[in-house]
């Protein structure tokens, strides 16, 4: 089965509707055996190439043409032999003025990276442009899975757009079957969401014109671009998804195939997400709810060991970093210069820090020194929480090796949990704070005991507090939590973040993923063992992602699209 995901294209002369859910127009799907089809081309036309999972290969491409009527008539329409290594996405403009039109051609496209060389021919006929200016344009699209491992050609006719309207949520609905050679079945959609509202996305589909509906995935496999089985978190502009039919599907061939997306929101009162991890690591899957409040009486132990609980937060600018004259502050060099930040999206993020009878609960083992049920996991390393595998790729890729804590809690819910991004995490920490501590006080002690980190967690001065433990961390939520209802951002132990780490933070930015490239991945928050300014919002420390950071790194869990 392929996996990669693959769009190509996108539409003219469309009639937009904005809606709820959205169909697209009716269009043909074929499911029986694929051979390679004939398509119209134009004389001048673009080729899509996306890396962005290839880590940045080198990469040279040739498109070639051979007349069928006649193999003596060849042409070479575009070359680019550069061989320069393609960051994201890049376009080719190639024009086929030398090729005779109303003509049909064996086309040959070749990839050539540092790992192998892959090859596509297929039958294409040239039509003048005139004869094809009130089609949708044809887009050829190359999608290179990472390292080159699959490459698959998409070159076609986007099959119809949506109509209707109600609300303006989806719009622009549009499949197209991945032919050649492929049963799939590309998706694309708009999404126009209310300002930070959750929606909850969902795909239909019809081989009667809409009289009878089935959801896609009850139907076979459905592959989003943020890789969750429900987009749960819809952001704003043009979404992909793959469906791959399952075998009741391979015979059938009909004209009047449609899709439907639909979006339902989330009441914007449904501030908290819930996970349910009772069932242990022998449960299919793990039950997802959403509260609208914190319970009556607070949360209960429930929550800090057999559940998990998410805070919504909505997007938003802030200042990251820390003034020239806060307390604490590391003055000698940039690693805390203040720069604006803004995040797009809204996002969940854990209302406690992972607690050992959670990660026990997801993986079966729990590593921690200083034990306890209700206390954070300690000794977990960046690579157990991600995987040593597809989990390095950050800031490449988001993916995740299926048999880390992430893998294993994203396969159980359909969602893609994550570590956050360094300005994710202060951005939560603070809660529209711009003092050294959430609670939107200062520090009045660099290193002794500080009255004001007294209050919001446990660090090295107030570990005879009553609180549970000495020298060590301590049950979460002992503390109070910031204006959003998040506990233990200061002190108790360390949490990782998903960024290489960067002494420089460089300037203003927008959904900064942090560097590149590095040796260490962030650590935020402070620890148990650490002086009050260790503790601070703006505060920065890091470590090597085999590192279990011994009995003071643990983490938060976040929820990203």
């Amino acid at each position: 089965m392929k996996k990669a995901i693959l769009f190509s294209i996108v539409a003219l002369l469309c009639v937009t509707a904005l809606c709820d859910e959205a169909w697209s127009g009716a269009g043909s799907f074929d499911g029986s055996e694929l051979t390679q089809a004939s398509f119209l081309l134009r004389p001048t036309d673009s080729l899509y190439y996306s890396s962005a999972l290839a880590d940045g290969t080198p990469v040279s491409l040739t498109i070639g043409a051979v007349d069928q009527s006649d193999s003596t008539k060849t042409a070479a329409i575009f070359s680019d032999n550069s061989g320069t290594a393609v960051e994201g996405s890049a376009t080719w403009n190639y024009t086929a003025t030398d090729l005779p039109k109303n003509d049909t051609y064996t086309i040959t496209e070749t990839v050539v990276s540092s790992y192998e060389t892959k090859s596509l021919s297929r039958s294409v006929t040239i039509l003048p442009e005139p004869a094809i200016l009130a089609l949708l344009v044809i887009a050829g699209a190359l999608f290179l899975r990472k390292r080159v491992k699959a490459l698959v050609a998409i070159l076609a006719l986007v099959s119809a757009f949506a109509t209707g309207a109600k609300a303006d949520v989806v719009s622009g609905v549009a499949f197209q079957q991945m032919l050649p050679f492929s049963r799939d079945v590309a998706i694309t959609y708009t999404v126009t969401p209310a300002a930070n509202t959750i929606y909850d996305v969902k795909f239909y589909g019809s081989t009667d014109n809409g009289t009878t509906v089935f959801d896609l995935q009850d139907r076979g496999e459905l592959h989003l671009s943020v890789a969750n089985l429900n987009e749960t978190f819809c952001s704003a502009g043009t979404h992909e998804a793959v469906w791959t039919p399952d075998e009741s599907f391979y015979s059938t061939k009909v004209d009047n195939f449609k899709v439907k997306v639909e979006a339902t929101a989330i009441s914007s009162a449904s501030n908290y997400l819930v996970i349910d991890l009772s069932g242990g690591t022998g449960a299919a899957s793990y039950p997802v709810s959403y509260l609208s409040d914190v319970p009556s009486g607070g949360w209960s132990d429930d929550y800090k060991t057999t559940k998990m609980v998410m805070r919504l937060i909505p997007a938003g600018t802030y200042i990251m970093g820390s003034p020239q004259g806060e307390l604490g502050r590391y003055a000698s060099d940039d690693r805390e210069a203040q720069h604006k930040v803004t995040l797009t999206k809204p996002f969940y993020a854990g209302v406690f820090e992972v607690t050992q009878k959670q990660y026990e609960l997801v993986t079966g083992s729990n590593p921690s020194e200083h034990q306890g049920d209700a206390r954070p996991v300690e000794r977990v390393s960046y690579n157990m929480l991600r995987g040593t595998d597809k989990g390095k790729g950050w800031p490449a890729n988001n993916e995740v090796d299926g048999t880390s804590f992430f893998g294993i809690l994203r396969a159980k819910t359909g969602l893609s949990f994550d570590l956050p991004t360094e300005a994710q995490w202060e951005f939560a920490c603070r809660a529209e704070t711009t003092t050294a501590l959430n609670s939107g006080k200062n520090l009045t002690s660099e290193t002794t005991s500080d009255a004001n980190m007294d209050e919001v967690g446990r660090y090295r001065y107030n570990q005879n507090d009553g609180k549970g433990g000495y020298s060590q961390h301590t049950t979460v939520g002992s503390y109070l939590p910031n204006a959003w209802g998040l506990y233990d951002m200061h002190g108790n132990v360390y949490e990782w973040c998903l960024d290489w780490y960067n002494v420089s933070y460089g300037g203003n930015a927008v959904d900064p993923k942090g560097a590149s490239v590095g040796t260490n991945r962030d650590q935020r928050g402070g620890s148990w063992n650490l002086n009050p300014q260790n503790c601070r919002s703006a505060y920065r420390s890091y470590n090597t992602p085999i590192s279990d950071g011994s009995n003071q790194g643990g983490f938060r869990v976040f929820l990203v699209q």
